[in-house]
């Protein structure tokens, strides 16, 4: 009985000393206007810092936040060589790769792409986060070897009306190409 403790406590041991330092980042645009759509890229930097030799990245589930009177979500592809797992997991940014994503020295490794249209204007903000620790058992960074990693990320918008010159530039063009079309049927 005395063994399994020790052996209990050993392990225990053994996942309290690895130190995880991946962090999640979303890049893209800080400007678009009402109207406009745009993509942001989900990636994981320094996705095995940390983590023990031969490790490999499993699974990975993140919520996302974002007001939805300013932005709509209109698309989340997945980077390639993960699969989708976001319909088995009720998680809208859900991803699995078997046999795992191995450390092969990568500074970043590419998740997700999210993809949204702007409803409004105003600042706005895009959340990810996921929430392991709180009993959440499809949230975070699901690593071989290593304890799930929580991870939480964020991204600034300044989302504007498109202005009154641009608007009536293009209503012009539409009309030229309009003109230019009923010439040609007539």
């Amino acid at each position: 009985m005395k063994i399994k403790s020790a052996l209990a406590a050993l392990l225990a041991g053994l996942s309290l000393s690895v130190a995880q330092a991946a962090s999640i980042s979303l890049s893209g645009t800080t400007t678009a206007t009402v109207g406009q759509s745009f993509s942001l890229d989900v990636a994981l930097l320094q996705p095995f810092d940390g983590e023990r030799a031969g490790d490999e990245l499993l699974a990975f589930g993140m919520g996302l936040s974002f007001d939805t009177s300013l932005l709509a979500l209109t698309g989340v592809s997945l980077a390639e060589g993960w699969a989708d797992d976001s319909a088995l997991t009720g998680v809208v940014l859900s991803g699995s790769a078997f046999p795992g994503v191995a450390d092969a020295g990568q500074a970043s490794l590419r998740l997700a792409t999210l993809s949204f249209k702007v409803l409004g204007a105003g600042s706005a903000s895009i959340g990810l986060f996921s929430d392991y620790a709180a009993g959440n058992l499809n949230h975070g960074l699901i690593y071989l070897m290593a304890p799930t990693l929580d991870v939480q990320a964020g991204h600034s918008l300044a989302l504007s009306v498109p202005e009154p010159a641009s608007l009536a530039l293009m209503l012009a063009g539409l009309a030229g190409v309009g003109l230019m079309a009923r010439r040609q049927r007539g």
